[in-house]
């Protein structure tokens, strides 16, 4: 099953910062189709988001970068610096980057650990409404492959 147009919707506005419209949608989302569809689109989004930040054609970000961007996310409000764990978002993203191995934490942690990252990644791209489309296209066209 693809990812519906509503649980696209529902992720682009969270991205846009459009914090009630987010919730709105949040809150009309089948929990069951949400559980695989909107959780793959997540999951999509945050690859795609880490590669365009980490990686610029054969040229992978050092760590040094990846612990930057994190303290930076961290640093963003009280809660981010209590909901992100430094370690599990550094291997995260190491991981897609192929510099570790996948992260030990189970899959709730990496799953909240996703949508905060996503969020701060998204935020310091600043993108306009038709580079936030753009990203949500290929984000979703990737989360179509992995639902195959």
């Amino acid at each position: 099953m693809p990812v519906t147009n509503d649980q696209a919707a529902t992720l682009r506005a969270q991205l846009a910062g459009e914090v009630e419209e987010h919730r709105r949608l949040a809150q009309q989302l089948d929990p069951e189709q949400a559980k695989l569809g909107y959780a793959a689109l997540i999951a999509a989004a945050f690859v795609v988001a880490v590669e365009r930040r980490f990686r610029q054609g054969d040229q992978v970000a050092e760590r040094s970068d990846v612990i930057d961007f994190i303290a930076s996310a961290r640093e963003r409000s009280d809660e981010s610096a209590d909901l992100i764990n430094p370690e599990v978002a550094e291997q995260m993203i190491l991981q897609l980057l192929g510099k570790a191995p996948a992260p030990s934490a189970d899959d709730n942690t990496q799953f909240e650990h996703q949508i905060i990252l996503l969020a701060a990644l998204i935020g310091q791209e600043q993108f306009d409404d038709p580079e936030l489309d753009a990203f949500m296209r290929e984000a979703r066209s990737l989360a179509d492959q992995a639902l195959e």
